[in-house]
């Protein structure tokens, strides 16, 4: 039951995070030739690490129920 609500929080968190994304990305585009802003290179970080680690952490349990 845990599990289940640390994935919940972890989806959640990630929408959040690609929803402000998206929001910042749209207010502060990119000038040609130069690199984003550094809180859009945070955020899209944070973004990759809460999509990554759970996918993983569900794979690995997938492939022992398998098992």
């Amino acid at each position: 039951m845990v599990f289940k609500w640390a994935l919940v929080a972890f989806g959640v968190t990630a929408a959040a995070l690609f929803a402000l994304g998206k929001v910042l990305a749209l207010l502060n585009p990119p000038r040609p030739g130069r690199p984003r802003a550094p809180i859009v290179r945070r955020v899209e970080r944070s973004l990759a690490w809460t999509l990554w680690v759970p996918l993983v952490i569900a794979a690995a349990l997938l492939a022992l129920a398998l098992r």
